[in-house]
C-alpha cells in the first residue's frame, strides 16, 4: 500500500541520518577528542617546564616542534575532504508481492501431452518441451510449434537455459544433453552418472547443479563449458535424509531451493539453501511431491504435482498463500517466462497465465 511505501521512504531517511551522525562522531568528533588530549598533554608538558625553570634550547625546541604538529593536525582537521559515492538505489530495493491467485485465466495454451514426469525450459524467447517423451518441441511465446524434432533418449526430466552456452540443458537418467535451439541439433556432455541416475537440474551463469533419482539424494556441482568439470559433490545428510528425495531444484542468484519429500512422514517442505555451502537458510511446510520456481526477484512459487495446488512462498520463507489449480489436470512443471507470465504444464496441456 501507499502507507507501507511512505514507511519504507522514512525509515529510509532515518537510516541515512543515523549513519551520518555514526560517521561524523567517527571522523570528527573522536578526532576533536583525540586532538583535545593532545592539547591538554602539550599544556602539561609546559607547565611541568616552567615550574622546574627548564628554559634550555632543547627542550623549548621539543615543545615548540609538537605544537606545530598539533596545529597541522588540527587545520587538517577543520579542512579534511571525503570520497562519497552517490547512494544507488536499485529497483530490488522496493519489491512488490503480488497477489498470485486465483491465477488469471490462461490467455495462450496448447494441447500437448508430455512424457512421463517432464519439463519445460524457457528462454526469453522460446520455450523447449517433449512430447510423449518422442519429440522435441521448440515454441514460441504464441505457443506455437516452430520446431520440431525426434527424441531417441530416455525421458526428459529437467531442462534449464544456459547463457553462456546459448544452449538448453536437457536432464535424463543417463545422460546430460545440451541443444541448440537454432540448428535443434543434440549433443552429449562429458557428465556421466556413475552408479546413479540424475533426476533434476539447474544451471546458474557459471555452474550446474543436478541431483539424484534416489532416496538420500546427493547434489553435484559442475563447472558449464569444456569438460564440465566436477567441482563439488554433496551426500546425506548434507542434502537430506536417507528416507527423503530432493523433487527439484531451482538456482536463483547465490540460492538454491528445492522440495523435499519424505517417504515415511510423507510430508514435505520447501528449503533454500545456500549455493557455496549447502547450508539450509530457512525451510517451509508444504505438501505432497513438488516442483518448484523463482518468481518476483525472491519469492517462490511451488506446485504439488497431485493435489493439484500451487503454495506462494516469501523471500524469508513464510507461506503467503496457497490455491488449487482449476483446470483439473496433473500438474508436471511450472516456469516463469519473463516477468509477468507463469508456464503451467500439465500432462495433457501448456498453459500460459498472466500474473495479476
Amino acid at each position: 500500500s501507499l502507507e507501507q511505501l511512505e514507511q519504507w521512504r522514512a525509515e529510509a531517511y532515518r537510516t541515512i541520518d543515523e549513519y551520518c551522525e555514526r560517521k561524523r562522531h567517527d571522523l570528527i568528533e573522536k578526532r576533536q577528542i583525540h586532538e583535545r588530549k593532545e592539547l591538554d598533554l602539550l599544556q602539561s608538558r609546559i607547565t611541568h617546564l616552567i615550574d622546574r625553570h627548564d628554559d634550555s634550547k632543547e627542550s623549548y625546541d621539543a615543545v615548540n616542534h609538537d605544537l606545530q604538529l598539533e596545529e597541522i593536525r588540527i587545520n587538517d582537521l577543520e579542512h579534511q575532504r571525503f570520497t562519497l559515492r552517490p547512494l544507488v538505489i536499485q529497483d530490488e530495493h522496493l519489491i512488490i508481492r503480488r497477489r498470485l491467485f486465483p491465477l488469471s485465466h490462461p490467455y495462450q495454451s496448447i494441447h500437448l501431452k508430455s512424457g512421463l514426469e517432464s519439463a519445460v525450459g524457457t528462454n526469453t524467447k522460446h520455450l523447449l518441451v517433449d512430447r510423449e517423451g518422442k519429440d522435441l518441441c521448440l515454441l514460441d511465446r504464441n505457443l506455437s510449434i516452430i520446431e520440431e524434432v525426434p527424441f531417441t533418449h530416455n525421458g526428459i526430466h529437467g531442462i534449464c537455459w544456459s547463457s553462456r552456452l546459448s544452449r538448453f540443458i536437457l536432464i535424463t537418467f543417463k545422460e546430460i544433453l545440451l541443444l541448440d535451439e537454432k540448428t535443434m541439433k543434440l549433443e552429449r556432455s562429458p557428465i556421466t552418472p556413475g552408479k546413479h541416475d540424475w533426476w533434476r537440474g539447474t544451471c546458474s551463469n557459471e555452474t550446474l547443479f543436478l541431483s539424484t533419482v534416489e532416496w538420500g539424494s546427493a547434489i553435484y556441482e559442475y563447472e558449464i563449458g569444456g569438460s564440465f568439470r566436477l567441482i563439488k559433490e554433496w551426500h546425506v545428510p548434507v542434502t537430506c535424509k536417507k528416507d527423503e528425495i530432493i523433487c527439484d531444484l531451482k538456482v536463483n542468484a547465490d540460492f538454491l531451493g528445492m522440495p523435499i519429500y519424505s517417504k515415511h512422514k510423507e510430508e514435505s517442505r520447501f528449503e533454500l539453501r545456500s549455493i557455496s555451502t549447502m547450508e539450509t537458510l530457512w525451510s517451509a511446510r508444504i505438501h505432497g511431491r513438488c516442483r518448484c520456481c523463482s518468481i518476483d526477484t525472491d519469492q517462490w512459487l511451488v506446485m504439488d504435482h497431485d493435489d493439484c495446488r500451487f503454495f506462494h512462498i516469501s523471500a524469508d520463507g513464510k507461506l503467503l498463500e496457497s490455491n488449487k489449480y482449476d483446470q483439473h489436470e496433473r500438474l508436471e512443471d511450472i516456469i516463469p517466462w519473463g516477468n509477468d507470465d507463469i508456464v503451467v504444464l500439465t500432462k495433457k496441456n501448456i498453459y500460459l497465465h498472466k500474473f495479476n
